[in-house]
């Protein structure tokens, strides 16, 4: 641990004297001043004021006649006087910048008295055409902001606008390919990502159902892919950074509320059993704020304050057998009746209600900003953002899954995050941003029935794919987490002729606090009710704290960035930027050491990893003509970030000497009602073997935080005044992946020493066999986290753009693109828990996973946003936006199934131990064999290397149809024409249907006392359903994967033995996907505002 320390230290003191930016959070204007022969004018006076707030910068000219004003507030309008002794003075006028750009000015100044034709101002006409821009990004403006349709007001609603991102309220922005977790979320500049990884949406509150910040605080953000500055870093996903409202030299504000119901939501999209399409349940969603700015001391210092509330009540729907519905469970009302009288008969718990139940979901959020011009050189900002939120959970109903209510916890979470930044002009040479923030989350599970160990009984209904739980959930029995992060940045640059020459640091000190020991007051499986009501489980599982372990896994870690850029100005419309950057990731604190662990597999599991990575980039902007109309631009350079710290903290939390672990299939003790009497080894009494240790996770001590190498080019065309196309190709390279094997595992040898396979090509393991020598019979698992080399993004875009207020309908904006792109890796990581990653990738060999298509890729995605202002009164502007998307469905598998209680008969299986395709102890990643046409050999269906063993057997489909199985195969196999048949399937080699989305905002101003009007807004989602009840569906499968074969062996040839039973909606291809109840229904919010 010193040797960290130290080395941490070491590198603190040698970059802390440099400078850095995150995000950008400011704008700037440069540019050239020429006399009329083209010669420079040095010492030409340039001033920019900041109209709003009278706010007052100023630079003069190099002897290369070169300026550069940085430190700019975003939006506008500016205006800007150029002034020289001798010559006349130039004003340009309503300029407005947007994040991070760079608004470039070419000015050609004459002598008084002299006459002259024109005097040329060229400069950017918008900022798509920037010379600022080098690889892949988009800007979402305040207009835009307000225009596009949205019911959830998130930033990831606004982030879809770009051609790159696939984006959702829920499941956060999938920017390039990538794991949302891989992003860098940003507020002003400062982290706003959920450091920990646990929420799908990136951001902190994400699983209380809150955005992380009111949409009413945001002015404007950016999404950037591929910027090649290397001020811009801590993530190899996507940069999504918004910018805050601030105050200005005039008192304005509005109020705003937001809301719909049951009324508001279409009925549903299935028929019912009294042939009705049913409306939907009692269902509330109300937000409800305000904001308002202005100056405190009329240009110096202003005031921003925004809040806001969010009430929302929506109901869980579904239909039980013998029901109608999207989604119908195997179960009748009944039988989930009978079920609960008898828990409640029998053990003195009540599961909850299996009938209605409705999911609540609160929050508040408080924004508040200053900012103080100290001067023409020094201006100061200092905000907060509190958040607070709650949300019902863990109630989870589809047509294979049903839990009682009274597996409900309330997740709370807590946020608070305080910036302060300063930005300086030192002289004309220099120019300083620096910005310290300190943010605070405490997240918590707080489970609602009595402590009561979960339950779940399995292999339910007439498919046998239906499962039932109740008890406390597993994972939320002792979940609490708190994290923290003090963040220190500071940006120096030096202007040097056609150079700015940019040096720079930042500095990461995170900490996190994590509860979380999954079933501790225990959890059991049932196969089959009739085991449950005989107490016969089939597995148990329970997490106990060791004598001398440590509760909680507490943990820091330092991210240190350094870097160093060059912006060159090699001519008039060239512009070249070389910078590298440099990561260091280090880990201060050691989990606990297992000596036996270390004796068996020669690593410690108090040794964490240090890793550094260097980041180098070049970014090239070229205007073609020098007239601002075509550019090309693009680049080349490394990308690094973190992993989510959940993936890091497995190892504190699982080191084998703070918790025990049991987790047994044979020899399952009786089912134990009371938490605080669970089973565990070395009871008296008890059937379960004494353990000196269970699962560990134990990380690569030479593992390196993910880094990709990202190549872009893209050209860029003004077609008339305003309306720009692009052409984009953007490829990327994994450089560093995490790749996670479960390293207990014993490689199936023959006498040869070559790999034994199944008769597919599936590599066997020896985990089951008696006569394997194993590593060690102290653990369940052992999950080591190391890299990968393998994973490369691809993507190809062709997009056309009409700003507002530009071209010949400047009431008009406009963004239509098509984007084609293949991803490919060898495990999405889409699970917080290393075990989970790991057992839940489908392969046919988990622990060596081949490279194939990622559940991020989506082949085809069409965009088109379309918003018109008109103004048929003064002040009384009426806006129409629609919003479509059009897109592949999500990559998809078909997998092999196990039931435990199905009869493996010693007579006819090679090994009645295999209990898994592959041997790996797991049933839920086994990749299935689809065979060739299969043909009846003495009555029994078959291929050459698989067996269909209920082929033969008679099969009634819902709608009455007769058949046998094997013909319900075979016509669900055609249904599938991109399906490989006579081989195992490839990862996600299938697609999720498409999915088609229009949504349209209306908007109408009412003028009433001076500057002062009301706005009413009408929002729809799913317009498609609003004007066919089957269009607009939205279909998909659980996590990507469907149990398609039941696997029951292999017989004494090697032949796999499996069987088909098709679910209960039918052996169609599309039978196997799920509807959306809520999402396939058309939605509408009204709203109304007041400003002033």
């Amino acid at each position: 641990m010193l040797k960290k320390v130290s080395l941490i230290i070491l590198a603190f003191i040698a970059i802390i004297n440099f400078a850095y930016s995150q995000g950008g959070t400011t704008a700037s204007i440069s540019g050239r001043v020429t006399d009329a022969d083209g010669k420079p004018l040095a010492g030409t006076t340039i001033k920019v004021v900041h109209q709003p707030t009278g706010t007052t910068s100023g630079a003069v000219t190099n002897n290369a006649g070169r300026f550069n004003i940085i430190g700019l507030r975003v939006g506008g309008p500016y205006t800007v006087t150029i002034s020289m002794v001798g010559y006349e003075s130039q004003v340009k006028e309503n300029i407005t910048l947007g994040i991070d750009q760079n608004f470039s000015m070419n000015i050609r100044l004459v002598e008084k008295g002299v006459k002259t034709g024109t005097v040329d101002v060229v400069a950017d006409k918008n900022e798509i055409i920037s010379s600022n821009r080098t690889g892949a990004s988009q800007s979402v403006t305040e207009s835009e902001i307000k225009s596009l349709p949205t019911i959830a007001r998130s930033i990831h609603d606004y982030s879809r606008l770009s051609p790159h991102i696939i984006s959702s309220t829920s499941e956060g922005s999938n920017v390039g390919g990538r794991n949302s977790k891989y992003n860098n979320i940003q507020v002003d500049g400062a982290i706003m990502s959920d450091a920990f990884g646990l929420s799908t949406a990136g951001t902190p509150g994400g699983q209380a159902g809150t955005e992380p910040i009111s949409l009413d605080a945001i002015q404007e953000f950016q999404v950037a892919v591929a910027p090649f500055d290397v001020r811009l870093g801590g993530f190899t996903g996507g940069l999504i950074n918004a910018i805050t409202r601030s105050g200005s030299n005039y008192y304005h504000g509005s109020a705003y509320f937001y809301g719909r119901n049951e009324k508001l939501v279409g009925n549903a999209v299935i028929k019912g059993p009294d042939g009705k399409y049913a409306q939907y349940p009692d269902y509330t969603d109300y937000q409800a704020g305000g904001r308002i700015g202005g100056p405190i001391i009329k240009d110096q210092l202003f005031f921003f304050v925004n809040g806001e509330v969010r009430q929302r009540a929506e109901p869980q729907t579904l239909a039980y057998k013998g029901e109608s519905g999207p989604n119908v469970f195997g179960l009748t009302r009944n039988e989930l009746k009978a079920l609960r009288d008898s828990v409640i008969a029998k053990y003195g718990y009540d599961p909850g209600s299996y009938d209605k139940y409705t999911r609540d979901v609160n929050n508040y959020k408080i924004f508040m900003r200053l900012d103080y011009n100290i001067s023409n050189q020094h201006r100061l900002t200092l905000r907060h953002n509190f958040v607070n939120a709650d949300q019902d959970n863990a109630v989870t109903r589809s047509a294979t899954f049903f839990s009682y209510s009274g597996q409900e916890y309330i997740f709370k979470s807590i946020q608070n995050q305080t910036v302060l930044q300063l930005n300086s002009v030192l002289g004309k040479d220099f120019a300083n941003e620096f910005r310290v923030a300190y943010t605070q989350v405490n997240d918590k599970r707080d489970p609602q029935s009595t402590d009561f160990p979960s339950v779940t009984i399995s292999s339910l209904g007439d498919d046998k794919r239906s499962s039932v739980s109740f008890g406390v959930e597993r994972f939320s029995q002792a979940n609490a987490l708190d994290q923290s992060i003090l963040e220190i940045t500071d940006n120096l640059n030096y202007f040097l002729g056609d150079h700015v020459i940019t040096i720079g640091t930042t500095n990461q000190y995170v900490t996190f606090s994590n509860l979380y020991v999954q079933d501790a007051f225990g959890t059991y499986t049932f196969s089959g009710l009739d085991n449950f009501y005989n107490n016969k489980p089939n597995r148990y599982y329970y997490s106990y704290l060791l004598p001398g372990g440590k509760e909680r896994a507490e943990f820091s870690y330092w991210q240190l960035a350094f870097y160093a850029q060059d912006e060159w100005k090699v001519l008039p419309n060239l512009k070249l930027t070389f910078g590298l950057r440099g990561d260091l990731y280090a880990f201060p604190d050691d989990p606990s050491y297992n000596a036996k662990f270390d004796s068996v597999f020669k690593m410690k599991t108090s040794e964490m990893p240090t890793s550094f990575a260097f980041s180098p980039r070049f970014g090239f902007n070229y205007d073609v003509f020098g007239d601002k109309n075509t550019q090309v631009r693009g680049g080349v350079g490394l990308f690094a970030g973190r992993t989510p710290g959940v993936w890091i903290g497995n190892q504190y939390a699982n080191t084998g000497v703070d918790y025990g672990r049991v987790d047994v299939t044979s020899n399952v003790p009786a089912f134990e009602p009371d938490p605080k009497k669970q089973p565990k080894p070395g009871d008296p009494g008890t059937t379960l073997q004494p353990v000196k240790t269970t699962e560990v996770n134990i990380t690569d001590k030479n593992f390196k935080m993910p880094q990709i190498l990202r190549f872009n080019v893209a050209v860029d065309h003004q077609i008339t005044e305003g309306l720009i196309g692009t052409l984009e190709f953007i490829y990327g390279k994994s450089i560093n992946e995490v790749l996670f094997k479960n390293i207990l595992l014993v490689d199936s040898l023959d006498n040869s020493g070559n790999r034994v396979t199944s008769i597919d090509g599936r590599p066997l393991y020896l985990r089951y066999n008696s006569n394997a020598v194993i590593k060690s019979n102290d653990y369940t698992n052992v999950i080591y986290m190391t890299n990968t080399n393998k994973g490369d993004q691809l993507s190809i875009s062709a997009q056309l753009q009409k700003p507002f207020n530009q071209g010949i309908l400047p009431n008009l904006s406009a963004n239509f693109a098509y984007t084609y792109s293949l991803v490919r890796d060898v495990n999405s990581a889409t699970s917080s828990r290393a075990i989970s990653n790991w057992m839940y990738n489908p392969a046919p060999d988990p622990n060596n996973p081949k490279l194939s298509t990622s559940l991020f890729s989506i082949p085809h995605r069409i965009l088109a946003n379309v918003s018109y202002r008109y103004t048929y009164y003064k002040n009384a502007d009426i806006t129409v936006g629609l919003f479509y998307e059009g897109r592949s469905g999500s990559p998809m598998s078909f997998l092999y199934y196990t039931q435990s209680n199905i009869t493996w008969d010693r007579d006819v299986l090679i090994d009645t131990r295999v209990r898994d395709a592959n041997n790996d102890n797991v049933w839920g990643n086994d990749l299935c064999y689809i065979p060739n046409k299969l043909t009846n050999v003495n009555g029994v269906w078959q291929d050459d290397k698989m067996i269909l063993v209920n082929g033969d057997q008679n099969y009634t489909a819902p709608d009455g149809t007769q058949m046998k199985y094997v013909e319900a195969f075979e016509k669900f196999l055609s249904d599938w024409k991109d399906l490989k048949r006579g081989k195992i399937m490839d990862r996600n080699s299938l697609n999720q249907p498409w999915r088609h989305q229009v949504d349209l905002r209306i908007s109408q101003e009412i003028p009433t006392v001076g500057r002062q009007k009301v706005e009413l807004t009408l929002d729809i989602l799913n317009v498609l359903n609003l004007l066919n009840r089957e269009w607009g569906h939205v279909k998909y499968i659980s996590n990507g994967t469907y149990s398609l074969l039941r696997f029951e062996g292999y017989d004494k040839s090697g032949k796999i033995r499996a069987s088909y039973l098709p679910n209960t909606r039918g052996y169609r291809g599309d039978d196997i996907f799920e509807t959306s109840d809520f999402w396939s229904r058309w939605q509408m919010q009204v709203g109304i505002r007041y400003t002033f």
